[in-house]
């Protein structure tokens, strides 16, 4: 039991300092200037005299929630989550950790680990910049709602994307990209039930119940939910869990290729 915590947690690390790189590095500085620009240039778009702090706070607050939770975070595992297993085939080094015991759901999980924690570093450094530059610092609720709601997401959709990776080996980022274009930026916008199964959909409500922006939750009943918090995260920890479950009994029983085809 203890090798399942700490075997995974090697593979993070070596990830993490492997990451390290130039161009790696320059990855994550974009990925924290692209939110903090478009948030600075909206606050200067709103003149301090023309509403209160309370009435910014709903466009800024919505507005760094797009921007980070739901860009920056999917952006980020795009790059660390679904290439978790085609790297690897790629680099030639799959066959031996296939060869070694528990070396496949080793590295699986050591690398869902590394795409939320690089990803993560990436979208509260955003969140901690956006929030000095539109003087929100005293915003507390603000603070929370917006590091749970990355952290939720990295989590859930570093699942997600780690699935993809592990069925669509071949072409891994291209269906991770339609995926993502399709459900969590297409279907969790329509008013029906088939929107309550997406990721997005379920911190949507999240962000309006802990914010609350009851006004706008009634008046967008279909975007935002009715259900309460608890229903959200119950359906967000379980839909992480399938998603793992399913990517570690795949990655065992499936024979990858072990080498270039010509």
């Amino acid at each position: 039991m203890i090798d399942w915590i700490l075997m995974p947690l090697d593979v993070m690390r070596f990830e993490i300092r492997r990451s390290l790189t130039p161009g790696r590095i320059t990855m994550w500085l974009l990925l924290v200037l692209f939110p903090v620009v478009l948030m600075a240039r909206l606050h200067s778009l709103i003149p301090d005299t023309a509403m209160t702090a309370d009435e910014a706070l709903l466009p800024l607050g919505a507005t760094l929630y797009l921007l980070v939770p739901e860009v920056t975070c999917l952006l980020g595992l795009l790059l660390w989550a679904t290439p978790a297993i085609s790297t690897e085939i790629e680099g030639q080094t799959w066959v031996y950790l296939a060869l070694r015991q528990a070396g496949r759901r080793t590295v699986l999980l050591g690398k869902y680990l590394t795409a939320v924690v690089w990803t993560l570093s990436a979208a509260w450094t955003a969140i901690a910049i956006s929030m000095v530059l539109i003087g929100a610092t005293t915003q507390w609720r603000l603070w929370w709602v917006m590091g749970s709601l990355a952290l939720l997401s990295c989590v859930a959709h570093a699942a997600l994307y780690v699935l993809i990776g592990v069925i669509f080996y071949r072409r891994t980022m291209a269906t991770a990209v339609l995926y993502t274009l399709i459900v969590e930026y297409g279907v969790s916008f329509v008013p029906a039930l088939i929107n309550k199964f997406t990721i997005n959909y379920r911190l949507r409500g999240l962000l309006a119940q802990w914010m609350d922006w009851d006004e706008m939750r009634s008046r967008a009943e279909n975007v935002f939910g009715a259900e309460p918090p608890q229903t959200h995260l119950f359906v967000l920890a379980g839909m992480t869990i399938a998603f793992l479950g399913v990517s570690l009994y795949r990655v065992e029983r499936t024979e990858y290729p072990t080498q270039q085809e010509g």
